[in-house]
């Protein structure tokens, strides 16, 4: 990359990285609560389905994927998509209030420029940022099998969209907020194996 354009994707990166330090956790624990929880919610009715305006331009953000329940309640999913690179980083489901609801989503758009986007395109999204990234060998996050089944019946292959993942062509890793000098180095090592030096970029940040 020229200097101009290195200088841009270290402006990015770090906005990156305050995304990333916002986003909320998923809380370890019962995974077979949350999957019972998940499977009664995934034929409540849609409430919404928000993705990043520029998350093709930041490679990075919080997808946000809601249903109605009948007692008035919110089940939310998040799921925090890397474009460029890794996929699905990190995922997040509740069932909330709907005040608690607003909350949420007033914290995320402090952050980025959420838009409303079809059910199936956000899935399509979704699981295409997944196949991407375990082409160069890097899975979901752990709860992601679980979470996505909050798709219930949407049908990816209904949406017309079509998503390119990568940047400019290439894989382009740029290390985030949590991620060891260990991690940092097992990511770079793991696109170096599969797609040989130069048919990928990296931005390692300092922590």
């Amino acid at each position: 990359m020229t200097k101009p354009e290195t200088r841009y994707q270290k402006y990015l990166a770090r906005k990156r990285q305050k995304q990333e330090k916002k986003t909320t956790q998923t809380k370890p624990g019962k995974a077979g609560s949350m999957a019972s929880q998940i499977a009664l919610a995934a034929s409540a009715p849609i409430h919404e389905c928000l993705v990043p305006a520029n998350l093709f331009e930041r490679g990075i953000g919080n997808l946000v994927f809601s249903r109605s329940l009948p007692d008035g309640r919110m089940a939310l999913a998040m799921f925090l998509l890397d474009v460029f690179c890794l996929g699905v980083k990190n995922t997040f489901f509740a069932i909330v209030a709907r005040d608690e609801y607003d909350r949420r989503l007033r914290s995320w758009r402090e952050a980025e420029s959420l838009q409303r986007i079809d059910p199936t395109c956000l899935r399509k999204l979704v699981e295409g940022g997944v196949v991407y990234a375990r082409e160069l060998g890097f899975n979901p996050h752990a709860d992601y099998v679980v979470v996505h089944q909050i798709f219930g019946d949407v049908e990816a292959a209904a949406c017309p969209s079509h998503f390119e993942y990568g940047h400019a062509g290439k894989p382009f890793y740029i290390s985030g907020p949590h991620e060891t000098a260990t991690q940092v180095r097992t990511i770079v090592d793991q696109l170096q194996r599969r797609l040989g030096p130069g048919n990928f970029e990296y931005l390692v940040l300092a922590q």
